[in-house]
């Protein structure tokens, strides 16, 4: 009788592990809009040059439909460097959907 319990006892958790093995996740290209890749990466750039009171001399290009990873991964970096403003992160390579050892979903 205690076996015939037992095995009620664990029935969820070996139906739950089955069925995560049989399931396959795959993992979606997310993009962003370029307006609002745009906005995101030039608010970011605005925040820091107000910040650092300069920034570097030449424009960031969003491309068009960048990876939502590599706007993300952008912008946030360009927030958390620091001061002076002169470059911008290598992280932003991420968005021309440059592969960078170690980096990246």
């Amino acid at each position: 009788m205690k076996r015939f319990f037992h095995f009620f006892r664990i029935a969820p958790l070996i139906v739950t592990l089955s069925l995560a093995a049989s399931v396959r996740c795959i993992v979606e290209k997310d993009v962003e809009k370029t307006s609002d890749a745009w906005s995101e990466i030039y608010a970011a750039i605005e925040f820091k040059a107000k910040e650092c009171v300069n920034r570097p001399g030449y424009l960031l290009i969003v491309p068009s439909k960048p990876p939502s990873y590599g706007t993300r991964l952008c912008s946030l970096t360009i927030v958390r460097q620091t001061c002076p403003f002169t470059d911008y992160p290598v992280f932003c390579l991420e968005m021309y959907r440059v592969d960078l050892p170690g980096i990246g979903p």
